[in-house]
């Protein structure tokens, strides 16, 4: 439920339409230059109050680029020059990693990669059992038995 949402800041806040859930290893170099969200399994938490559903997701935000292309602290760095609204949504975890994923000098295709990888808490509130509508007109039948 909160995946469409998550999906639509995060295209918002870095102003890409490639964002996915998925894993950078499982999709190694298939995903370069794309923002990949990694729920963690017991990350989702959630309440119902008040005609809301809240939410608090953790999980890890991985983007996949050229060594060349990219500099430390690159997630905290879209997500404070973001002018989105909802960008408060967003609390970063720890530090970012960099991990270097290949090294060729003879194969142009395996530049040197760098996984940048930094875990996040998002939380949202969604409304549920929104109003269908007011009732124009109700009709009741009795019957004696």
């Amino acid at each position: 439920m909160f995946k469409e949402f998550l999906k639509k800041d995060l295209i918002a806040i870095f102003e890409t339409e490639s964002v996915d859930f998925a894993n950078a290893v499982a999709n190694f170099g298939s995903e370069l230059g794309c923002i990949l969200i990694v729920i963690d399994q017991d990350g989702v938490k959630n309440n119902f109050r008040d005609g809301e559903n809240y939410f608090s997701v953790i999980g890890t935000l991985e983007y996949l680029q050229e060594q060349k292309e990219t500099n430390f602290g690159f997630f905290t760095q879209r997500i404070f020059l973001s002018k989105y609204k909802t960008k408060g949504k967003f609390k970063l975890l720890d530090r970012e990693s960099n991990e270097a994923i290949a090294n060729d000098a003879n194969n142009d295709s395996m530049r040197l990669l760098v996984k940048k990888s930094q875990k996040f808490n998002y939380r949202i509130s969604i409304p549920y059992n929104a109003p269908l509508g007011n009732i124009a007109n109700l009709e009741l039948q009795t019957s004696l038995t």
